[in-house]
């Protein structure tokens, strides 16, 4: 009698101690599972927002070349936050001129988003001497593609923008006669030159013409305008004028203290610290998007609209 209890009491001890472990084990896969559902969810998240924020970036460069064609110029960076770029007017002149070369997307007046897939604002950065009255509305001067209203202004007693050595003035006899050595025509400005010749009736955009440099890529980093480098550090592009930057998902630390960049991506650093330098990781994902409009993008834009004719 007493073995038969006794060997009872052991099999229910066995068995409750079996199913301990089985609970155990299930415990375990159920947290195994969890963690790879989770990893899984964290990926598909990440991709999802990724597709959404480039194709947002693409946007807001197609919305920046229907904004130039419009209104014959590019807009100023945000820095109230309320949508709209901020300009100053000069007292003397009437010229406005940007308040600075970098700060949020004018996105009320491109009809765009504010804010990218993980809800922190776009980094707006123009050529940096749009923020100067002189240089703004200068035939000779690329930030002359933000020129917005006022007269047009050109270097004093030049006949030519001295970047690209090509003649803006107005000339009686542009055309020479024929050259003595080998019989061809030449296109010169010569000593007759009105230097403050405008053919149009009044002065509005756009200040810039196919001539501005830079002209192709001359000289383009002079100009106070912005390259992208790749993770070599080699140049993929120049001569930009506008750049729009999504700090991804650790977009809140960038915007907060780009600094702190370093520890998580020293490339990222780049594309937060207020420079003209840009970083694009061709090699492996990134997490920053970018968008950008050179010069030549410019140009392209105001050509097609026929832009460069005059009122």
């Amino acid at each position: 009698m007493n073995r038969f209890l006794f060997g009872q009491k052991h099999s229910k001890i066995a068995e409750a101690g079996f199913t301990l472990v089985e609970l155990l084990l299930a415990l375990l896969l159920i947290g195994l599972l969890a963690g790879s559902y989770l990893k899984f969810t964290s990926v598909t998240t990440y991709t999802e927002k990724s597709k959404e924020t480039r194709l947002q970036v693409q946007e807001i460069r197609d919305s920046l070349l229907t904004f130039l064609k419009v209104n014959r110029y590019l807009p100023c960076p945000d820095i109230d936050g309320d949508g709209r770029e901020d300009r100053s007017t000069s007292r003397d002149a009437g010229i406005t001129y940007c308040k600075e070369r970098s700060g949020f997307l004018p996105s009320v007046q491109l009809g765009v988003v504010t804010k990218d897939a993980w809800g922190n604002p776009f980094y707006y950065r123009v050529n940096a001497r749009s923020e100067n009255k002189d240089d703004i509305n200068d035939v000779c001067e690329t930030a002359s593609v933000f020129g917005q209203q006022g007269p047009r202004s050109r270097p004093a007693e030049s006949g030519f923008c001295p970047e690209t050595k090509m003649f803006y003035c107005d000339c009686e006899e542009p055309w020479l006669s024929k050259d003595e050595k080998n019989g061809e025509r030449k296109r010169v400005c010569p000593s007759a030159c009105d230097f403050d010749h405008e053919p149009r009736t009044m002065d509005m955009p756009p200040y810039f013409s196919l001539d501005t440099p830079p002209v192709g890529v001359d000289n383009a980093d002079g100009l106070k305008n912005m390259v992208v480098l790749d993770s070599q550090g080699e140049e993929l592009d120049n001569g930009i004028v506008a750049m729009v930057v999504s700090f991804g998902r650790n977009g809140e630390q960038a915007w907060s203290n780009c600094d702190n960049q370093t520890m998580t991506n020293a490339m990222e650093l780049e594309n937060c610290d207020g420079d003209a330098d840009f970083r694009l990781n061709q090699d492996s994902p990134q997490d920053d998007f970018l968008g950008w409009l050179n010069v030549l993008d410019v140009k392209r834009a105001m050509i097609e609209v026929n832009g460069f004719e005059a009122p």
